[in-house]
Parts: structure tokens; C-alpha cells; sequence
């Protein structure tokens, strides 16, 4: 669900919640259990604000048999007005979240894609190769002049304008037990990236033609199996990128 359709919902819930009346408390009861049910579904379902909804009080907290029902009347629309309130934070906080994937995506400042890669020259070709075909240019840390710069050196600063990585994951390395891994800087190189870009613009592609231990603990990272140069693969990566923001279309793979 976008977040333009989830701001839709909650307008037509404040409307609801708008018209109901004292006289007529049990349309607020429906209408409190559908926000309930939308703030679980569409937000999480431990969310804060339902804690808060719950702790409105639609009565006076103390009154006797002589209390006029107007007190009672004026307590329950105040209560109405938290409510009320309550609904137009979630609003401005869905808004707010929008405006920052907005930002997000307006913060692509170049056409540069940085490849991680291990020992298999096949999987980063082909990866180098889709990269092109896109239109965008493959950043490979050997292929770039050293200009006298450490490892280290070289690789923070061919990545400070990159807004896109993609992580291959090969076997490179056997383990004791006889599973296969990638090389350590690689795994490396992947926590990096997803520190600096975020998760969503980070994709690791795995080889499948031996059995690769993956690093399970990176949760949120999204894991492409890679088969052959011509794969479905290729299409994953292009759906990533338009996700992040990238003007790419998937007719230049074929």
C-alpha cells in the first residue's frame, strides 16, 4: 500500500470520526475499531499510537447522580478532539515519511553503480556489462588508477559518489567443514555499503552454481541469485534500481 493510499484512508476515517455525535457515540466506537485496524495492518501492529487512542478518556473521571448529562456530553467531545488529534499526527507522520522517500530518491547525484566483486571474472562482467547496457557506469575498484592512494584510500573515495551498490557473492573461500564463502573483504565491503546507502539500494548477488554460505545476519539485504550472464537476475537489479530512484528501462537488456 503507498503512502498516498494510506493518507486517502485516513482522511475518509477522520471525516467519519468528524461527524459523529454524542447522540450517537456508537459510530465513534465503529470508527475507533477500523483505525485500530488500519494503524496494526498498515503501520505495525505493536504501533505507540494505539496505546494512545487507548488511553482517550470519552467520560468524566468523576461525577455522582447529580452530574448534568451535559458534563458527560462535554467530556465525551473532548475526548473526540485527542481523537481527532491523535488521527492527524499518524497523517502528518505517513506524510512526513513520503516527503523523506521523495528526498531520498531526489538525492541520486550521479550514474555511478559500485560492484563488489570476488574471484569469479564471469559474474563481474556480466554484472559490469548489465550495469552498461543501462546506461549507468560500473565502478571496479581494480580498474580505477591508484593515484598513489592505500587500498582503503582508494575505495573511500571511489565511493563517496556512488549512489548504488551491487555485491557478488562467489565462492571463493572453503571453509573446514567444506562449505564455501565469499571472500571476507567482500562481505565486508557489503556491511559498508549498507551503513552509507541504506538497504534498499544495496543488492548481493549470490552464485549458484556451487553452495555459498550467506550471511543471514544482514537482515533486510536482498539477495539475488545469479545463474548465467543472460538470467532473470538482470531484471531484479533493473527493478531495484527504478525502486531507488534510477531512470533505467529493461528493454535495453534484450
Amino acid at each position: 500500500m503507498t503512502n498516498e493510499h494510506k493518507v486517502q484512508i485516513l482522511d475518509n476515517l477522520i471525516q467519519s470520526a468528524e461527524g459523529a455525535t454524542y447522540q450517537k457515540s456508537s459510530d465513534m466506537v465503529s470508527c475507533e475499531d477500523d483505525v485500530k485496524s488500519f494503524i496494526r495492518n498498515t503501520l505495525s501492529p505493536d504501533s505507540p499510537w494505539i496505546t494512545r487512542i487507548d488511553s482517550i478518556s470519552w467520560s468524566l473521571v468523576a461525577f455522582s447522580g447529580n452530574t448534568p448529562d451535559c458534563e458527560f456530553e462535554k467530556a465525551w467531545y473532548s475526548g473526540k478532539e485527542d481523537f481527532l488529534s491523535v488521527l492527524n499526527s499518524i497523517k502528518s507522520e505517513i506524510e512526513l515519511y513520503s516527503d523523506n522517500l521523495a528526498n531520498d530518491k531526489q538525492r541520486i547525484k550521479s550514474d555511478k553503480v559500485f560492484i563488489v566483486h570476488g574471484q569469479n571474472n564471469e559474474i563481474k562482467l556480466a554484472v559490469a556489462h548489465t550495469i552498461s547496457q543501462l546506461s549507468l557506469k560500473p565502478i571496479i575498484l581494480h580498474e580505477q588508477p591508484n593515484k598513489g592512494r592505500t587500498i582503503i584510500e582508494k575505495f573511500e573515495k571511489l565511493s563517496e559518489d556512488v549512489s548504488f551498490a551491487i555485491v557478488l557473492l562467489s565462492a571463493d573461500d572453503i571453509m573446514q567443514d567444506g562449505k564455501y564463502r565469499a571472500r571476507q573483504n567482500v562481505i565486508l565491503e557489503l556491511g559498508y555499503f549498507i551503513a552509507k546507502l541504506g538497504r534498499e539500494n544495496v543488492v548481493a548477488l549470490y552464485d549458484t552454481s556451487t553452495e555459498i554460505e550467506i550471511p543471514s545476519d544482514i537482515t533486510g539485504v536482498l539477495y539475488e541469485p545469479y545463474d548465467n550472464p543472460n538470467g532473470v537476475w538482470r531484471f531484479e537489479v533493473v527493478q531495484e534500481l527504478k525502486a531507488a530512484g534510477f531512470d533505467v528501462d529493461a528493454n535495453a537488456l534484450t
